[in-house]
């Protein structure tokens, strides 16, 4: 807590306690003492009872404090001429959105995962309890193989002990064993994608196999051949824009921490080089293409642009691009006819 004080802090009894004079650096505000503090930036406010609702919902620090910068003049705490605050919740509005899109399509994608490494792995490993035997993984990463078994173990007691019925429980009464493609049902994203990463090479290579089997198709080529750490990179990513959407963090100006491989016939049609960066959410969108049905990837693809279309309606006391370059979108990406995006 971020706190100035006149008398030293104290700590009594597990509790903090502070003494005479001490003054708040951010004090509470009320919706009315908000709303002039917004105005007396420049904020153009048409509606004050509407702009409050919104405030109270939404939370002041969620809607102004990170959406504003972009409607601000350089090295001040003061707007640009004719903002109006209903641009700037827009902009909040339009965030959350996309952010609803990603999740929806990595949602798809997190299912096919599941079924494929489901189907492969149960292939190569058809013991029962495949899955927690470390000798069916890559020997090298032994400590994260350990690690990830503990988890799916804690999984399926977890799931054993819930009075209500599931499908753990059932199997375990009614077959003694509980089948990979059961219990990936209840393993998160992030345990999939560590489990295809901790796989060894020759399972690892057949469901790279098949996810160039789509590419190729979704790409209309018969040249793509994806190996297992170009697949990782992306999948991280694509983990981590998970997370992101599944969440409350904001979405625009989000950056991955690795930097996915390059993959021509791919990025090329994007006007992405090899030395490009490929970290922002652009990119991972780029990316994704190759793991959605080609009827799906079109949905999300047009749902995107959609809801661009919308905010450059309602932005206009600024460049709309200066926001969706922050998600690493090419400027005017939006206005391309549909065969283009």
């Amino acid at each position: 807590m971020n706190l100035l004080a006149q008398e030293s802090l104290s700590f009594l009894g597990g509790f903090f306690c502070w003494k005479e004079n001490i003054k708040m650096s951010k004090p509470f505000k009320t919706l009315d003492e908000q709303i002039s503090i917004l105005k007396s930036r420049g904020l153009i406010i048409p509606d004050e009872e509407a702009a409050k609702l919104s405030l109270l919902c939404n939370n002041y620090y969620n809607v102004i404090n990170y959406y504003s910068k972009f409607f601000m003049v350089g090295g001040t705490d003061n707007y640009l001429p004719d903002v109006s605050f209903n641009e700037i919740l827009s902009v909040y509005y339009f965030d959350k959105e996309i952010k609803s899109i990603f999740l929806k399509a990595t949602i798809d994608i997190e299912k096919c995962l599941k079924s494929m490494i489901a189907y492969y792995f149960s292939e190569a490993h058809s013991e029962d309890y495949s899955y927690l035997n470390v000798n069916n993984f890559d020997c090298s990463k032994i400590t994260k193989t350990v690690n990830l078994i503990s988890g799916i173990s804690k999984t399926i007691a977890q799931k054993e002990r819930e009075k209500i019925d599931n499908s753990v429980k059932h199997y375990l009464n009614h077959h003694f064993n509980v089948p990979l493609w059961v219990i990936m049902n209840y393993l998160s994203f992030g345990q999939v994608v560590q489990f295809y990463e901790l796989m060894k090479q020759s399972d690892q290579n057949k469901i790279a196999k098949r996810f160039s089997d789509f590419s190729n198709k979704a790409l209309n080529t018969t040249t793509v051949h994806l190996d297992s750490k170009k697949l990782l990179s992306y999948l991280k990513n694509i983990h981590e824009i998970r997370n992101i959407t599944a969440h409350s963090n904001k979405f625009i100006g989000f950056k991955c921490k690795e930097n996915a491989h390059y993959l021509n016939e791919l990025h090329s049609l994007y006007n992405i080089g090899n030395n490009d960066s490929k970290q922002d959410v652009f990119n991972v969108f780029v990316t994704m293409r190759i793991f959605l049905a080609p009827g799906n990837f079109t949905t999300f693809n047009n749902s995107i642009r959609k809801r661009m279309v919308h905010l450059s309606k309602n932005v206009n006391s600024i460049d709309v691009n200066e926001i969706f370059e922050k998600l690493g979108f090419p400027y005017d990406w939006y206005k391309l006819p549909a065969k283009q995006l």
